[in-house]
């Protein structure tokens, strides 16, 4: 009997004394009900305080019915209905700000093993935030679509002075002054890896190996739509490069101004220069729809942005009857 309680003791004793969150948006996911009992048991073994934040970002009605059903099975859970389907990285920010756990991670019940969430508080303990990268080569850097997202986490490095690994995931952790900071933010088009990476907190990656390639499958067109929306959300870099083009545009008017001006005095018998004409009116045209082009973008976000709408809406929050794994803790930090 000694023996037994002793073992008890150890048991208890092993857990972490940190209430840690877990963030898991998804869609819908085959076996989602058993990820979560596996989950559940996991935190329940690890911490002395944890809590499973479930986003809703489009599971279908019988697998909303098959969550809510464990929250009367699963202690310390609660699930989180957006009114519709938003981006993945909206989606995250909602689970964030409802996080309530000394640190919090994000997770995708598709690519990451739940042994890594654990693993990655354990590094989020000496850092303010921890980035997952993935440590499998992937042969999609090879097509079109891997050359053009090798190019534009190159013009992150180089232009917005943000560096996201390459192999960069959704697996994140964060402490409570990490998240304070990046729910402070207004903006709607919340990209959270550049997000963690801008706010100037201590960071740390944290390599594993992803069950799928976690590497976006994007059509180069639509890889291009929203590298062109991160860019314009978190730089104005592309106005300041346009800038110079319609300094060194006009320096070239100038110039040819003065050529014809030269040519019509030093020669007689002017021909007519066609070819130079109309490639300058094309050059000038080019450059003067890159400029509407950039700034309509900048222009279509002052729009979103001065209308001060929410950046998401919940539809319903349903909780566990148990809420917290330690009723004596609570961490009511903001």
């Amino acid at each position: 009997m000694a023996r037994n309680i002793s073992t008890k003791t150890n048991k208890k004793s092993s857990k972490q004394d940190i209430f840690v969150s877990v963030v898991v948006v998804t869609r819908d996911f085959d076996d989602f009900p058993n990820y979560c009992r596996k989950l559940s048991q996991k935190l329940m073994n690890s911490y002395t305080n944890y809590e499973i934040i479930i986003v809703d970002n489009g599971l279908s009605q019988n697998s909303v019915v098959a969550v809510s059903g464990l929250l009367d099975e699963l202690p310390c859970m609660r699930l989180i209905r957006l009114s519709r389907q938003y981006t993945y990285d909206i989606a995250v920010i909602a689970g964030l700000e409802g996080a309530i756990g000394d640190y919090t991670v994000v997770t995708n019940p598709v690519i990451d093993n739940i042994n890594d969430i654990t693993n990655i508080v354990k590094v989020n303990e000496k850092h303010d935030i921890v980035q997952g990268v993935a440590d499998i080569t992937t042969k999609h850097f090879l097509s079109k679509s891997g050359l053009g997202r090798r190019l534009f986490y190159w013009y992150n490095r180089k232009y917005i002075n943000i560096d996201i690994p390459l192999q960069a995931t959704y697996l994140i952790s964060l402490n409570r002054r990490a998240i304070r900071a990046i729910t402070l933010s207004t903006r709607h088009d919340s990209h959270i890896r550049h997000m963690i990476r801008s706010i100037g907190y201590s960071y740390a990656e944290y390599k594993y190996s992803p069950l799928v390639d976690p590497m976006k499958k994007h059509g180069f067109g639509r890889g291009t739509l929203e590298a062109l929306d991160i860019i314009t959300s978190h730089s104005t870099q592309p106005l300041r490069f346009m800038s110079w083009v319609g300094f060194f545009a006009s320096v070239v008017n100038m110039a040819y101004a003065i050529y014809v001006v030269v040519i019509a005095f030093t020669k007689k018998n002017v021909a007519e220069g066609w070819v130079s004409t109309s490639l300058e009116l094309s050059g000038m045209f080019f450059i003067l729809f890159l400029f509407m082009v950039i700034l309509s973008e900048y222009i279509g976000k002052i729009l979103v942005e001065s209308r001060r709408d929410a950046r998401y809406y919940v539809l319903d929050e349903l909780s566990s009857t148990t809420s917290l794994a330690n009723a004596e803790r609570k961490n009511i930090a903001s």
